[in-house]
């Protein structure tokens, strides 16, 4: 099995989260600040070294009504630029439609304050993708 990182890709900041070694429970790991895509894959494949990921997932923002924009082309050349960096591990592009909305909502239920929020909204949208992905009996 091994373990398996998701990747909440922004801009600015960078959810990520791994699994445990059998690949079965998400845990979220501190937001990632970034200033370039170049910074983004560095700062990626440290952790993904770090943890010896076996499998990246990387969230794929498409629109409601399926259909790809910038953010998921920005998304597949990162998936693109890590799997260049990283060639024994295996990269997945895996559809995020409504993540960051359903994290929005379980910080709230949890009473979070808006002040932080962002970051750990970051935080809970990769670990979300990353549990959802595990507990789909992945390909």
């Amino acid at each position: 099995m091994g373990r398996v990182m998701a990747v909440d890709w922004g801009s600015r900041r960078v959810g990520v989260a791994v699994s445990d070694e059998t690949g079965t429970i998400a845990r979220p790991l501190p937001t990632l600040e970034v200033t370039t895509p170049q910074d983004a894959v560095g700062k990626l494949a440290a952790i993904a070294s770090e943890w010896s990921v076996q499998e990246i997932v990387v969230g794929l923002p498409l629109h409601m009504d399926g259909s790809e924009g910038a953010s998921a082309k920005e998304s597949q050349r990162l998936a693109q630029n890590l799997g260049a960096r990283l060639p024994g591990v295996r990269l997945v592009l895996v559809d995020e439609r409504l993540s960051s909305v359903r994290a929005e909502a379980i910080l709230r239920e949890r009473g979070e304050k808006a002040r932080g929020r962002k970051e750990r909204l970051d935080q809970v949208a990769a670990s979300l993708l990353l549990q959802e992905y595990l507990d789909s009996g992945r390909p």
